[in-house]
């Protein structure tokens, strides 16, 4: 006859259990423990259940001396044997309550995929990030994406003043209009009084250049470097892709609800705080460098830019110019721009503006 190993429970014993073999001898079902005491309960008295955490366990339990009494199973194979060995009159009730313990078992095994599921589709998203919001800033119309960019000038329009007018705004639209020949935004330049050394790429087509970046900058060709790295910023729509990323799931929903203007305000707000991935940031030094080749610019200016801000960091310690806080010039991005500068053909020629006249007009 079958056995099956499970465990005894009832009065003074622990309350794991008590390891004990199960047989059923007709209509008899005789529990033996270990010290080879045993105890035999008629079928009529016993009740079918299940148990556990996660009401896998087959549980038969029976009253004596008005004290409960439980054997458990655990085992998926011993509850099999435990119905194939069973009578006839008992065998279908313990066939149901293996049926229960299959349902639960399934259910939480469904219930714990989907949470694995769920884990890795976050590990999947969190891979997989930019591909994500790349994808959803493709689905963002032109015109939406123009009245994100019109909010963020007006934006820093009440932070600091911002012209159109005089050498430096000129000298800056000049250099820009080259570099943007052919682009399906019309671009606008901007020269904020803004003394920290840095640049902005806004979405729809708006870049703003500090006068702490023209000060800054040796030459109109390191000055063309730059913008040539901000307009590649926004005709691969990186600034509106992370101000996406930024604004999390609520751009999700609002590209599936197809109302992207609903979150305009929250992608705002993140402006600050943008920080192009390094991958985002090769993309638009390549980009860059092939559209100053193209507008026949010198193309040592954006390493040459890059090589005396990362001296000038590494005298100040961890305070540097604010480019470098969202641009980092590591040593390895300067080789890549260094090297890709000699392979790339360009009939280049210096611009023919005076540098130093541009610099003055914009610290007037």
């Amino acid at each position: 006859m079958t056995e099956v190993a499970g465990l005894l429970h009832g009065p003074g014993l622990p309350a794991s259990g008590t390891p004990t073999r199960l047989q059923f001898r007709g209509e008899i079902l005789r529990v033996t423990r270990p010290d080879g005491t045993v105890e035999d309960v008629l079928t009529d008295a016993l009740t079918v259940g299940v148990t556990g955490f996660n009401e896998d366990t087959l549980q038969l339990t029976w009253e004596r001396g008005g004290e409960t009494h439980a054997v458990t199973v655990s085992d998926p194979a011993a509850h099999r044997a435990l119905v194939d060995s069973a009578p006839a009159g008992f065998s279908a009730r313990l066939r149901r309550g293996h049926s229960t313990v299959g349902y639960h078992r399934r259910k939480w095994n469904v219930m714990v995929g989907a949470v694995a599921g769920l884990a890795l589709l976050l590990v999947v998203a969190w891979w997989q990030s930019e591909a994500i919001t790349g994808w959803i800033a493709s689905r963002v119309s032109m015109e939406t994406e123009i009245g994100i960019g019109e909010r963020a000038l007006a934006q820093l329009e009440q932070e600091h003043e911002l012209t159109q007018e005089g050498e430096a705004a000129r000298t800056i639209a000049e250099i820009g209009s080259r570099l943007t020949q052919g682009s399906r935004y019309r671009y606008r330049w901007y020269v904020s009084d803004d003394k920290e050394v840095n640049a902005y790429a806004l979405p729809g087509g708006i870049v703003v250049v500090n006068k702490g970046m023209i000060e800054e900058a040796g030459s109109a060709e390191e000055l063309a470097g730059v913008l040539a790295h901000e307009v590649q910023h926004i005709e691969h729509r990186h600034t509106l892709q992370q101000l996406i990323s930024s604004a999390g799931w609520a751009a999700v929903l609002a590209v599936a609800l197809g109302d992207v203007s609903a979150i305009t305000a929250v992608m705002i707000h993140q402006l600050g705080n943008l920080r192009n991935s390094r991958k985002l940031e090769s993309q638009a030094d390549t980009g860059g460098m092939k559209a100053l080749a193209q507008a026949g610019i010198p193309l040592d200016g954006m390493a040459a830019l890059f090589r005396r801000l990362q001296a000038e960091q590494q005298k100040l310690g961890s305070e540097g110019p604010a480019l470098l806080s969202s641009h980092p010039a590591t040593q390895e991005r300067i080789d890549d721009l260094e090297q890709l500068a000699k392979t790339l053909a360009c009939d280049c020629q210096p611009l023919a503006i005076d540098w130093p006249a541009v610099q003055a007009a914009a610290a007037r």
